[in-house]
């Protein structure tokens, strides 16, 4: 009877370590995309505004196309975890 419990109690704690393990992931993947984001848009910023190392260009108004971007991106790894935070809360 003790064996039974263990191995219920085994199986209902590998589902748990699933879905952490899941989540974690998705925390990861998430830190991942914005850093990658984020250096992707230091290079382009520092191009456009370090074109030649002795002059400086002033950048004015060259941002709002960046910003859909980063909303679309924000908007992307938000709706991911929330998906991964129902699944868990389901199961």
């Amino acid at each position: 009877m003790i064996s039974k419990i263990s191995e219920i109690q085994r199986f209902c704690t590998r589902g748990e370590n699933v879905m952490t393990n899941k989540i974690n992931l998705v925390i990861n993947m998430s830190i991942l995309a914005l850093l990658i984001y984020l250096s992707v848009a230091v290079k382009q910023l520092q191009d456009k505004v370090f074109p030649d190392p002795n002059i400086m260009i002033p950048l004015m108004g060259q941002m709002d196309s960046k910003t859909d971007l980063e909303y679309n991106i924000r908007t992307l790894l938000n709706n991911a975890l929330t998906k991964a935070i129902e699944e868990q809360e389901n199961q």
